[in-house]
Formats: structure tokens, sequence, C-alpha cells
């Protein structure tokens, strides 16, 4: 039994040692050209890592001894998620002067927030009375072009906490992706255009964009019997992209003469906190 308990805390540590090294790795690696903003995010990474494997390893001996007297040990369920995303919006603009026509424009970007109604799936395996090892997939439907157009959301990760025969309560850490169907916008190669800053958004073809995801947040679970699970989310969805080009649109500034028009900015990498919250049911077996 002690070699066994040994054992198990060795390969859970193993596991999410693994995971948050993923994670705490593409986040950093940005860090050279990144705002402080995205230090004291990756900062905060390492902590909550660091505190998901102590409490792993504390646990690994209860969690070992356990496991045998569980009668259930998985888990399986729907949700329905709202997701509030932020997405870029033109704050203001001002031309530019030049000798020749159409003249460039000063774009000063700043963020909007967008909230994304979907859906997914969630498969969960009890390793224990404290931890289970779970992983789920959000869709996110709406084809909106501002808004990066539909998303799909995967994460694996871990749950922590104590559960009783009515209720449980826990903390959650589990790194993924979001993919987004219009994430970035290419310049079409066989294209003509006109020279003029921003350029007009028929230059560019969209492109899905993947970025890196970090849900972080507590988990309440009702348990309506012993095989029935109702479950509600909260936490901050930590979503990182990489350099990218978006549209926006932009109206024309006092005294211009040209209508509103959408056209491609470049839109440097960024750390964004996305609140998250669900709702869902599901059974044990």
């Amino acid at each position: 039994m002690r070699i066994r308990s040994r054992l198990s805390r060795v390969l859970l540590c193993d596991s999410l040692c693994d995971l948050c090294a993923s994670v705490v790795k593409v986040f950093m690696g940005d860090l050279t050209t990144e705002t402080q903003r995205s230090t004291e995010v990756a900062q905060r990474i390492v902590r909550i890592c660091i505190v998901l494997i102590l409490m792993a390893t504390s646990t690994g001996v209860v969690v070992a001894q356990s496991a045998n007297n569980d009668d259930y040990k998985f888990e399986l369920g729907g949700q329905f998620s709202l997701l509030n995303l932020s997405a870029a919006k033109v704050v203001s603009t001002s031309p530019i002067p030049c000798f020749v026509a159409p003249c460039p424009l000063g774009v000063t970007i700043g963020r909007a927030r967008e909230t994304e109604p979907g859906f997914g799936v969630r498969f969960g395996y009890r390793a224990g009375s404290y931890v289970t090892i779970e992983a789920e997939s959000n869709f996110f439907p709406r084809d909106r072009f501002f808004e990066d157009g539909r998303k799909v959301e995967g994460l694996f990760g871990a749950k922590v906490g104590k559960r009783s025969k009515k209720a449980g309560l826990f903390g959650k850490v589990r790194p993924g992706f979001l993919y987004a169907s219009k994430g970035d916008f290419q310049f079409k190669q066989d294209s003509v255009c006109i020279a003029i800053f921003p350029p007009p958004v028929g230059c560019f073809d969209s492109r899905g964009k993947t970025g890196l995801a970090l849900d972080v947040g507590g988990v309440v679970e009702l348990y309506p019997s012993r095989r029935t699970i109702v479950r509600f989310d909260a936490g901050d969805s930590i979503v990182h992209f990489g350099d990218r080009h978006v549209p926006v649109l932009i109206n024309p500034p006092t005294g211009a003469t040209f209508p509103s028009r959408v056209v491609v900015i470049p839109k440097p990498s960024e750390t964004t906190h996305n609140l998250q919250v669900s709702v869902g049911v599901g059974f044990r077996f």
C-alpha cells in the first residue's frame, strides 16, 4: 500500500508538472516583448501551478487509499457556457497630412467586451476523494466578423476539493487552447489594393488562429442522487494570442468626406482575462 501511494503521488505530480510547464513556457516565451501585465500574469500562473502540485502531493496518500473505496470512477456531462471575451474596438481616428489623396488615418484602438454563448461536453476520472482529472470542450457557434468568428475551446487539467454526499466544492486549473475561425486576416497574394493605411478588409482573407488558454476558478457541485451531478463553474479564462491582424470599423473624423469603412489593423500579441461561467449536468459511472 505504501509503494502504491508513493507511485500515485509521483504519477500525479509528474502529469501536473508537465501541464504547468507547457503553459508557463508559452506564456513566458514573449516576456521580452510583452508589457509588465503579461509578466504579472505569467508569475500568477507559476504560483497557481505550484499550489496545485503541493495540494496533489499532500493528498496523494489519501487519494491512493480512497480510490479503491469509490463506487464510481468516471464522470460524463454537458454544459452551457458564457464566455466574456475581449475584442478590438476603434476609439478614435485622426487624418495624417499628406500631399496625395487618399491620406492615411491614425487609428487609436481600445477594447470592448462581447459575451459568447456556447455548449460543450466534459469527461472526468475521479482519482480519489480530493482530485478529479478532467477534459472539457466547448463550442461557441456565433460567427461574428468583428469578434473572431466561431470558437472552439479545449481544456485538460484537474479539480481539487472536497465533496460530501450532497455537495462538493472545488478549485480548478485547466490548461488548453482557444481556436478562433476568424482569428487572423492575411493579405491576399493575388489581389490589387489601393495604397492606403489602414488597408481595406477586401484585401485580406480570414484565417483560423489558435491561442493558449488557462482556466482558473471554482466549481460547486450538487448531487441529487449517487449517480447524478448538477455543476456550476465560474472562473478566469486567460487567453494568449500571438501577433495577428484583425478587422475593425472606423468612422470618419470630423470634417472628413469619406464614409465609414472596415479596415484591417495589426494587433500585437496579448494576454487577456475573460470571465467564463457554466452550468451543466452529468452522471457518474
